[in-house]
């Protein structure tokens, strides 16, 4: 009867360190390189839709640089409204860059951009957030969709600090039929 109970106490001592195991490994991961995240909302359209789903990675947070034409996500609470936590955005410009939106087009340093990812259509933007350099440790971003009211991105808000990214998107895996890398 002993040798029943220390090998049952064998048995759950194992399971508890293997499920224990299991969770530290998950959290490191979550935290420290990736996870998937849904997309909510039709801002990044055509590029993405309502409910994708991504896989985003963590690494270039800590281990290199958001460049332009990355698409990120963003936790930005208090500047979404309506109960949104995340965002999806492309980044248009970091920390330095001048952006300025004109005559319905996105220019950056003085270039202006070929953004064939966007919804067709002109871009538009007034007020502080039409011409300005991007501050310290920040970056400017829009949505793909740049018809009015379909987006709410840096031209309403202005620019985002980078200790709200919560990470790069690097690939979609639903729907079935997109699955792949995202540009």
């Amino acid at each position: 009867m002993i040798m029943k109970n220390d090998a049952l106490k064998k048995e759950i001592i194992d399971w508890l360190v293997h499920i224990a195991l299991a969770i530290v490994i998950t959290l490191v991961i979550i935290n420290y390189i990736g996870q998937f995240t849904m997309v909510k909302g039709n801002s990044m359209l055509p590029t993405l839709k309502d409910n994708n789903i991504l896989v985003i990675e963590k690494l270039t947070l800590r281990y290199g640089q958001i460049k332009q034409g990355d698409i990120v996500v963003v936790k930005i609470p208090d500047l979404l409204g309506k109960g949104k936590t995340y965002a999806v955005k492309r980044v248009i410009a970091t920390e330095g860059q001048r952006v300025e939106i004109k005559d319905g087009k996105v220019y950056v340093d003085g270039q202006m951009l070929d953004e064939n990812y966007t919804s067709g259509g002109d871009t538009f933007a007034t007020g502080e957030f039409s011409d300005m350099v991007v501050p310290e440790n920040c970056i400017y971003v829009l949505g793909d969709n740049r018809l009015p009211g379909a987006s709410k991105d840096s031209r309403t808000f202005g620019p985002i600090d980078e200790s709200k990214i919560a990470g790069r998107v690097i690939f979609r895996i639903f729907p079935f039929t997109e699955i792949g890398k995202v540009e």
